[in-house]
């Protein structure tokens, strides 16, 4: 069992509290049940019983100043062999930022969140790792510059935590994932060490291993990355989405075949059902009532945007579909980074990530909806086109987060999985609940060969163990690729025999009669 493995402890050690709290400051140190309890999940809450499986309440929080603090906290963790978890916003679903076995937990977003620098001459900007997309991509327009892509959940994700996961986003499609927008890193490896993973003004090729590529989608495995320089593109003159209309989501086919085809580049193009804005409209938004939308953004100069959406015009007319009004595409975009607003009627939601090959289409998206039939799921599909060929479908269904019955639902993802293996694709991510994934993603090779360069970087694993290169349980015992497999399909099996509750309309009537009430208290209902 790994040093990390052996040192859980039940409650922070006097001896280590008091070293971190000499190191960073005794008030950027919280070992009180209720602050650890914040941290014990991520945008997926989880039922208590998960505590039997994994140590995800973290025995103490931290939160660094700057990354000498980092680099402080790393050195005691190596010491102490002590395990770490990384965290940014916590916007993603699948364990990544959550504890295994326990350890110290470092809040990123917390203080390390400062944009450094805008360098407009340069065309790149220097930024602390727990900095928000959204405050980054508005201090570079206020100086006319543009951040290619970012995260759907811009708003509160951080730069960090996006690069850790290696995500695909809006803008994506043009400028690629966080990966090829970046510059350099400062990373805090896990002996404590700091390396620059790239160079801040120039491109890093011929410079031996790629140490950017290497942390990028690492999931906070092999280093702590603390400040980031990314590339940067001027900004364009115009900015422009355009919403389209069709009876159903399989019509989008061959559209999109048609568009992604073009010598054109958009700088966005996604999709949602029309049970996505059903359930918006239940929860009391404004959404339109349609089969289903695609929206493709436009960007750069007039005559630019005006030849590229009279290309996307001619094809989706021809396509069977109809362009709705500026007054659509500007809401949709608006709404861009909102796609989960129903959970406001009280329920949590959890999105399915894979990718696909663009043929399959149709194809996929018809046996999707046939899933969450089968599973008797209450959910829509939501998606973008993450390049020319490739699709990335995020179905996402409602349940009761309070319930360990609900916890069955996580048997659609693994199906939604092998529908995406069936069509030259893959699930999107690892974390801790998917970490059985990786040898059936990058084969047995592969696989051993990454978590050799694991071993080699992290020979005591306190980097987010328990994450990305194997499932194991708080107790160290790993769960092979086949075990998690059968115990997904028990949990499939057990979906489909449970009566079906439509859980959602019950949740939204009593939404919409709070909310009633409490616009009009005179009137109740």
């Amino acid at each position: 069992m790994a040093a990390a493995e052996e040192k859980q402890i039940a409650e922070a050690p006097g001896s280590l509290v008091k070293k971190l709290e000499a190191a960073i400051g005794k008030e950027n140190v919280k070992t009180s049940k209720m602050e650890r309890l914040l941290y014990s999940h991520d945008l997926a809450p989880l039922p208590k019983e998960t505590q039997l499986a994994f140590k995800n309440i973290p025995d103490v929080v931290v939160r660094p100043k700057n990354t000498a603090d980092v680099q402080k906290i790393v050195q005691i963790a190596y010491e102490e062999g002590i395990p770490i978890t990384p965290r940014g916003a916590s916007s993603w679903g699948l364990g990544g930022s959550m504890p295994i076995f326990g350890g110290i937990l470092i809040d990123m977003a917390g203080k390390m969140n400062k944009i450094l620098n805008v360098d407009v001459d340069n065309l790149c900007a220097t930024v602390e790792a727990g900095a928000e997309y959204k405050k980054i991509y508005e201090a570079c327009l206020e100086k006319g510059m543009l951040l290619g892509s970012y995260p759907s959940s811009f708003p509160s994700a951080t730069i960090g935590g996006w690069l850790a996961k290696d995500g695909v986003g809006i803008g994506s499609y043009k400028y690629g994932g966080p990966g090829n927008n970046l510059r350099n890193m400062k990373v805090v490896m896990p002996d404590g060490s700091l390396i620059d993973t790239g160079f801040d003004h120039v491109a890093d090729n011929s410079a031996g291993y790629n140490l950017n590529a290497l942390m990028v989608g690492a999931e906070g495995t092999l280093g702590i990355i603390c400040e980031v320089t990314v590339k940067l593109q001027p900004a364009p003159e115009i900015l422009k989405n355009n919403s389209y209309s069709f009876d159903r989501l399989e019509a989008l086919q061959q559209p999109l075949w048609e568009i992604c085809r073009a010598r054109i580049s958009p700088l966005h193009i996604s999709f949602s059902d029309g049970k996505h804005f059903e359930y918006l409209r239940k929860s009391g938004r404004h959404a339109p009532e349609v089969g289903t939308i695609l929206n493709v953004t436009f960007e750069g100069s007039k005559e630019e945007v005006a030849r590229e959406e009279g290309i996307v015009d001619a094809i989706v007319i021809k396509g069977g579909g109809k362009k709705m009004g500026d007054e659509v595409g500007k809401h949709e975009w608006d709404e861009r980074c909102y796609e989960f607003r129903s959970r406001e009627v009280g329920l949590s939601s959890i999105p399915g990530e894979v990718v696909t090959r663009l043929k399959d289409f149709a194809d996929v998206t018809s046996k999707c909806y046939s899933l969450m039939n089968e599973y008797k799921m209450e959910g829509a599909i939501i998606g973008i086109m993450c390049d020319r060929n490739t699709v990335m479908f995020m179905p996402y269904f409602f349940f009761d987060p309070d319930s360990l019955i609900s916890m069955t639902c996580y048997a659609f993802n693994k199906k939604l999985s092998d529908l995406s293996f069936e069509h030259g694709g893959r699930p999107l991510g690892f974390g801790a609940f998917f970490a059985g994934n990786l040898q059936i993603i990058r084969g047995k090779d592969a696989a051993k060969q990454m978590k050799a360069i694991k071993k080699a970087l992290d020979e005591k694993e306190i980097m987010n163990p328990g994450k990305l290169l194997g499932m194991k349980t708080r107790y160290g015992i790993g769960i092979s690729s086949g075990l998690f497999e059968f115990g997904m399909d028990a949990m499939g099996v057990g979906k489909k025999l449970l009566p079906r509750h439509d859980q959602f309309d019950e949740k939204a009537e009593v939404y919409e009669a709070e909310r009633h009430n409490n616009e009009h208290p005179d009137h109740k209902v």
